[in-house]
């Protein structure tokens, strides 16, 4: 590497990141789940890639599952060679080279590497792998429905999930509604005011955005719908019964009704609402619902309110760079860009600078269900964030300084300021 790289890199690995994407767990609540954590647990991600690689598709194939642990060893080892150097797999062998002390995965150290990481885990760990040794400031972990907010506001911070709303399908999904915020639900009415309940209730749990998760159901197109609609497709779910509840299709005007409810509310409430964008998880998803073009409606409806684009819609990248260049409320964030292709993050932020002010870029997101997996995931991240401005450097679009100036808003600075947190040098 040139003596330019490593200046660059060495002082990008001085600035704190600000996590912006996380589903892990409080540091009390993983170390009570240790008994549920064994190597195929931090598979994740590299478990799509082994079953893209050819590897039978079996639901749970190695977090849990049927299989056997003798079947998932040998399905692992037969496979990894060809998943060990995509971003996913990069990732998984910084986690075992940094963390768990295994320089090769292969057959001989298989053994070692699985009680490692089972055992890797011990109180104050998160301080050890997020804080000191990855250099992150703070998370912000997505909260699914029902879930407590698990979070110690310190440096993992909660961003609920609030789909539930959007999508009942039958008359079941309606009394969970009902427990959860603790109101009747009869109307369209109730369903708001049950909304208004979720929503205090998050708030003082510490929320600091809001998100939409729907891409892995249905595309992404939000239309304005009339309450009178809305209310007949609500009407259609309230006396829908298992095993025959409604179909996606058939409560479109409800979900979409309640998406815009979603968003005044997070307006309100000045809260930015981040929307999943692009491709999904696991090997069975529509990804083009992820398509980020259909949003133009939600976005030129609420001006004042600010949309975070998760994934860079990739592989759609081009209609977000198009999005935060034109809309100063859309605000472009690459989290889990950087491990599902490092060679794609990094054209993909030569673009962003090329297209979009650098106020507005959220640089990284872990992405990961476990801290170990930030931890690597960020190691890639700031390689790559320092190949990018080194090359800028080098063609001569902006000083040294300014890359360090520019490095230091789109790891942190853009995010603390969206999220409301102050920079560390305030």
């Amino acid at each position: 590497m040139s003596e330019l790289y490593q200046r660059i890199a060495a002082a990008v690995d001085t600035i704190p990141l600000f996590d912006t994407h996380e589903h892990f767990y409080d540091e009390a609540t993983r170390l009570n789940a240790k008994k549920e954590v064994d190597l195929f647990y931090f598979l994740h991600y590299v478990e799509c890639d082994i079953k893209s690689a050819g590897s039978p598709d079996e639901a749970g194939e190695f977090a849990g599952g049927t299989l056997s642990t003798d079947e998932k060893r040998r399905r692992f080892l037969k496979y990894w060679p060809y998943v060990q150097d995509t971003g996913y797999g990069r990732a998984f062998r910084i986690m075992a080279n940094d963390l768990w002390d295994v320089a090769e995965i292969n057959e001989r150290t298989y053994d070692l590497l699985a009680d490692r990481a089972a055992n890797f885990a011990r109180p104050g760990f998160y301080k050890t792998v997020l804080r000191d040794r990855a250099n992150i400031a703070r998370s912000i972990r997505i909260v699914w429905a029902g879930q407590n907010s698990l979070c110690d506001l310190d440096y993992l911070f909660p961003a609920p999930v609030f789909d539930n709303f959007v999508g009942p399908t039958s008359r079941a999904d309606i009394r969970k509604l009902e427990a959860q915020t603790d109101t009747r639900i009869h109307s369209l009415r109730d369903l708001e005011t049950a909304l208004d309940a979720a929503f205090d209730k998050r708030q003082n749990e510490g929320m600091v955005a809001v998100k939409i998760f729907l891409a892995y159901r249905r595309n992404l197109d939000f239309a304005h719908t009339a309450t009178a609609a809305a209310e007949a497709a609500l009407q259609r779910v309230l006396v829908a019964l298992p095993p025959s509840p409604l179909g996606v299709d058939e409560t479109k005007p409800l979900q979409d009704y309640m998406v815009h409810q979603i968003v005044q509310r997070a307006v309100e409430r000045k809260l930015p609402v981040k929307i999943h964008t692009g491709y999904q998880n696991s090997n069975d998803n529509v990804f083009a619902n992820g398509k980020p073009e259909p949003l133009i409606n939600l976005v030129m409806s609420y001006p004042t309110a600010r949309f975070v684009f998760l994934h860079c819609g990739w592989p759609y990248t081009d209609q977000v760079l198009a999005f935060a260049k034109m809309f100063p409320n859309v605000f472009p964030d690459m989290a889990w860009a950087h491990i599902l292709a490092p060679g794609m993050a990094q054209r993909l932020l030569h673009d962003l600078l090329d297209t979009v002010p650098s106020n507005k870029i959220l640089g990284f997101g872990g992405d990961y269900n476990f801290a170990e997996g930030a931890y690597a995931h960020a190691k890639l991240a700031r390689a790559g964030i320092s190949k990018v401005l080194t090359k800028r450097v080098e063609e001569g679009v902006f000083s040294e300084e300014q890359a360090l100036v520019i490095a230091k808003r789109i790891m942190h600075d853009n995010a603390a300021a969206l999220y409301g947190f102050p920079s560390p040098d305030a």
